[in-house]
């Protein structure tokens, strides 16, 4: 049977009809069963689809976010109440016993279904500001703010902020974008600041036909901003002819703050968060507090405060200090919206951090039901991968990629989730797939060190060995201690331990103090036995005393 088979190979399996013992509690060992298990396999047959029973477990494992893998004993037509858990999951037959155990191993694909959602990019604003006036936070914030309120909108298909701002500066034909990514709207814009004084152009294109659907302009000083904001989401709503329902419209004019100041603090610090480097942090954090000081109710404000406090634990100051402080920030931000996704995916790793890891998992969990997108599965990745559940890992990163499937870190974290289960066939496959994605990006934005540095990786996961030392000499000067760090654990893996030790010198030089990667990170393992690298972690070890 299908059970003992997969226990053959190693896994352990819960029957509903053989692991209780004891009628009184089948209620509780049915969702406890549910609870535990990694993959819900669902026998679908005549009987089976009209029992009840079958249907509330199939329900439960749906709400419980658990990968579902629907294995057809005999052919069948689903009833409506199976349709919609079961919506766009590939059925695998019984007989087909290596698709089941690759299901459960790695997820299992989507059949991909026509959005009919109305498909609309918010391209990064552009800074026409004076020379001696420095407006990037406020053309990039306003961008971002933009698409935070017009993502509440269930008929329209927006890329997020990170897929947007990764085309600022660029240069190129909007229709390459249109193509890459099916969008047919766009909203392009620049922005003037001076002093206070503000003006706003803004564009809403029709790919399709090439026509702008209106254009406008918005003057006024920045006090205003928040009426302009208000407008120009209306104007969006107007002139892509969507209907909203009311709680929509109230989301898409809401506002963070009524205090202009503690606003501008706000997009200030996004501008710094940006530049993911310990300066940035830091002076991120010092925006986030001034926006919390000017305004005791901004709960972004705090909790972002808390994501930087964490940032800059992780990586360059393992003073339990920030956790402390990222908890009291947390505890602020939550008054407003308990269940805000921004807070619970922070407060999930800051319980990681501080080894609270059942609790994490129930927060980066909870993510998922209040916000099932590409960024709640990413958090989920996350946890799971920073706590050695790769298997976990990385179905939650392939649920990110369904969602968002140009999404660069998702693909990378996807290979290296693979590659921490020795699953060198996955890793080269996921590779395979990444690659394109990386090189376009390379071939808009040459001076992406980040994408550059995981080109390098993924090219050694393709086994494309004359890349790989190419890249790594060329490499030499990048400025991230994150990429450094990075560089360090492919030249390891590659046998050039000289080199890696000088790119992991230069990494700690610049700040990347996370004793644990050092530690415990296999990609280091060639360079255990070394007498510089145990001085190293020694020196490390120290410092967190």
């Amino acid at each position: 049977m299908l059970a003992d088979q997969l226990r053959t190979n190693g896994l352990t399996v819960w029957v509903d009809q053989h692991g209780i013992f004891g009628a009184e509690h089948w209620a509780t060992e049915i969702v406890e069963g549910i609870s535990s298990c990694s993959t819900f396999l669902v026998l679908l047959s005549p009987s089976s689809t009209e029992s009840e029973n079958v249907l509330k477990e199939l329900t439960l494992a749906f709400e419980k976010q658990k990968r579902i893998l629907p294995v057809e004993l005999q052919s069948v037509s689903l009833p409506s109440s199976f349709e919609y858990p079961l919506a766009g999951l590939q059925r695998v037959a019984i007989s087909d016993f290596p698709a089941i155990l690759r299901a459960h191993k790695h997820g299992i694909s989507k059949v991909l279904r026509k959005d009919s959602r109305k498909s609309l990019m918010i391209l990064p604003f552009e800074d026409l500001s004076p020379a001696s006036e420095d407006n990037t936070w406020f053309a990039d914030g306003l961008t971002v703010e933009l698409i935070s309120a017009l993502s509440n909108i269930k008929s329209l298909r927006i890329p997020d902020r990170r897929t947007s701002m990764e085309f600022k500066g660029f240069r190129g034909k909007t229709t390459e974008i249109a193509r890459d990514l099916n969008v047919r709207y766009f909203i392009e814009g620049n922005v003037r600041k001076f002093s206070d004084q503000i003006k706003i152009s803004v564009e809403l294109l029709d790919i399709d036909t090439g026509d702008y659907l209106w254009q406008h302009s918005y003057r006024g000083q920045f006090k205003d901003i928040f009426e302009i904001q208000e407008t120009l989401a209306r104007e969006v709503v107007h002139g892509l002819e969507l209907h909203l329902t009311s709680s929509e419209e109230q989301k898409v004019i809401a506002k963070r703050t009524e205090n202009p100041l503690a606003y501008e603090h706000f997009l200030k610090a996004g501008e710094e968060i940006e530049r993911n480097t310990k300066q940035g942090f830091e002076r991120a954090l010092y925006h986030y507090l001034e926006a919390g000081r000017l305004d005791v109710s901004f709960a972004s404000a705090f909790i972002w405060g808390a994501n930087a406090h964490l940032a800059l634990y992780r990586s360059y100051d393992r003073n339990v200090m920030h956790l402390e402080e990222a908890e009291r920030l947390i505890e602020t931000g939550q008054r407003a919206d308990p269940n805000d996704f921004e807070s619970l995916s922070i407060l999930s790793r800051l319980r990681m951090f501080q080894g609270r890891t059942e609790e994490a998992e129930k927060l980066a969990k909870k993510c998922v039901v209040v916000s099932p997108d590409g960024n709640s599965y990413f958090a989920l990745g996350y946890f799971y991968y920073q706590t050695g559940r790769a298997i976990e890992a990385a179905a939650a990163y392939q649920e990110c990629i369904h969602f968002r499937p140009n999404y660069l870190t998702a693909h990378w974290n996807l290979i290296a989730a693979y590659n921490r289960l020795g699953d060198h066939v996955a890793a080269k496959a996921a590779a395979g797939q990444a690659i394109p994605l990386f090189e376009k990006r390379l071939k808009l934005f040459p001076d992406d060190e980040h994408a550059s540095v995981w080109l390098a990786n993924i090219y050694f996961f393709d086994g494309r060995s004359e890349k790989v030392l190419e890249l790594l000499e060329s490499l030499k000067n990048v400025k991230d201690a994150d990429s450094h760090y990075n560089l360090g654990c492919l030249a390891a893996k590659a046998g050039k331990l000289d080199l890696a030790m000088q790119y992991l010198m230069n990494a700690r030089a610049r700040g990347f103090v996370y004793v644990e990667a050092f530690r415990n990170d296999p990609d280091l393992d060639s360079l255990r036995e070394r007498e510089d690298f145990q001085t190293m972690i020694e020196e490390l070890e120290g410092a967190h005393v």
